[in-house]
């Protein structure tokens, strides 16, 4: 089992590249990590690097993807289980990387994914009635017709906003961390 996550230079996974890799072989503080930094070929979103503050200088002098690429196979070779949060996108990125370099994919079939974040919205439900609750301190009654549905997002996104310390942000600014594009 490994416990991954991948840190980008953007999240689009047709053009963006992976920059930093970590995988952990089991769970706790003491477990085995390998850390690969990856200098890349295109340039750091400034969205991204907002995220990771790993900038393009710093990763100057790293390998790129292809001169790590088999040390990077070789560590997932015997992998039954991959482990993260909302993983899929750290796993979309390396097969991106691999199938740039005409490599093979990672053989996912018959593997396990445990994704974190899954697991959190399973046990902790994100309908728009729980979100109205917690943000706005009360559910409502009228879910589901497109009126009500509208007036309480509107009451939940301000809730949010104050809640998460957004109130003076751009649009431009929240839609960057929550657009249906971004993934990671």
């Amino acid at each position: 089992m490994v416990v991954l996550d991948c840190e980008t230079t953007g999240i689009d996974h047709r053009k963006d590249q992976v920059i930093e890799l970590c995988i952990q072989h089991g769970l706790g503080e003491d477990a085995q990590r390998s850390v690969w930094r990856i200098r890349p070929s295109v340039a750091i979103e400034p969205a991204a690097q907002a995220v990771h503050g790993i900038s393009m200088a710093e990763l100057a002098d790293c390998p790129t993807f292809a001169e790590v690429v088999d040390e990077i196979v070789a560590a997932f070779a015997d992998v039954e289980v991959f482990v993260g949060y909302n993983v899929m996108f750290d796993i979309d990125m390396l097969q991106a990387e691999l199938a740039r370099l005409g490599k093979p994919p990672l053989e996912l079939g018959g593997k396990l994914i445990v994704d974190a974040l899954r697991l959190w919205q399973q046990f902790e439900p994100r309908s728009l009635q729980h979100a109205h609750k917690r943000f706005v301190g009360d559910g409502f009654t009228a879910a589901h017709s497109a009126s009500a549905d509208v007036a309480a997002t509107s009451r939940v996104l301000s809730g949010m906003l104050r809640a998460f310390g957004l109130g003076g942000q751009d649009w431009a600014q929240i839609a960057s961390v929550c657009g249906p594009r971004r993934t990671h």
